[in-house]
């Protein structure tokens, strides 16, 4: 982690608090505003990707350092939470509209 300080407060954690907010907003626009799905998936890929890798090197590496790879790939995984939480949203409102969609057409005849 980093050591810079402002005042009390670690710059690192401040930074790493912030990531989450964002990953979570970049998604949601992600997948509700483009309609390509490869181009929806790159954040969650690439946090799956990094997590996955992570969590190898925790368990490969020897000594201390394990922990230090664990430690990072727990915030990779709560970074990749941060982008399928979205992902919930996106496939819950479709469902809600599609349900809709057919209550009207049922309504019609």
């Amino acid at each position: 982690m980093m050591d810079v300080h402002v005042g009390a407060a670690n710059l690192g954690e401040i930074l790493l608090f912030l990531a989450i907010p964002l990953c979570f907003i970049v998604q949601l626009v992600l997948c509700f505003n483009v309609k390509s799905l490869i181009i929806r998936l790159i954040p969650s890929a690439i946090f799956a990707v990094i997590t996955a890798l992570l969590f190898i090197g925790a368990i490969t590496a020897g000594g201390w350092d394990g922990i230090g790879y664990l430690i990072l790939a727990v915030w990779a995984a709560v970074l990749l939470a941060a982008c399928l939480i979205p992902w919930g949203i996106y496939l819950i409102c479709k469902l809600i509209k599609k349900i809709i969609a057919q209550g009207d057409s049922t309504e019609d005849l």
